[in-house]
């Protein structure tokens, strides 16, 4: 059973909106998850968002096939549903002794070792997803890495939200035009 906050519908409902909930590649995220990789040296970087029952990997670099094609994982899987419970970063030296990970079937399937998230919080408080920088072997994440992932995160952020500014502009030039056509006032 999930965590109520995974499965809050007005947290899903906005992954929906923003057009988050897809495996297409997108390279203006990628962007984002190949500087998190190359900068933080980690082999394997996403950005991750978490509905009721699944894992999304929105962007990813060093994933393995088949999980670089389907850009999904049960949550069994997830690491990062930590960081969206919470809200907060989680850093992970060793997975295989961390007490909220350890037995996390990724550690295993994906020599998920060393993990650094940070979540991905709108302006609206929505915590929708996080990025994240993974390694294979143990590691101390050093204050360049997690600065780094702050801010990229808050550029994934702002990217996000961009991408919402754009849509409810639309929206509304396209109601208020056929309200015009129409000689009624927009709904507001």
């Amino acid at each position: 059973m999930p965590a109520p906050q995974l499965s809050d519908r007005r947290r899903v409902a906005a992954l929906r909106e923003m057009g988050l909930l897809t495996d297409t590649p997108e390279e203006a995220y990628d962007r984002f998850t190949r500087l998190a990789a190359q900068i933080c040296e980690a082999p394997i970087a996403l950005f991750t968002v978490i509905t009721e029952d699944e894992q999304f990997f929105r962007s990813q670099v060093g994933l393995p096939e088949p999980l670089a094609t389907t850009r999904r994982t049960p949550l069994s899987h997830s690491f990062c549903q930590y960081v969206i419970l919470s809200s907060a970063p989680l850093e992970v030296e060793d997975a295989r002794v961390h007490p909220v990970v350890k037995g996390n079937p990724a550690i295993e399937e994906l020599q998920a070792i060393a993990y650094l998230g940070v979540p991905l919080i709108t302006r609206r408080g929505e915590t929708l997803g996080s990025l994240c920088a993974v390694d294979h072997e143990p590691r101390e994440w050093t204050d360049r890495d997690r600065s780094v992932l702050r801010d990229l995160a808050a550029a994934t952020v702002t990217e996000i939200e961009l991408r919402r500014t754009t849509r409810e502009a639309v929206d509304l030039a396209s109601r208020l035009e056929a309200a015009l056509r129409g000689g009624k006032e927009p709904p507001a």
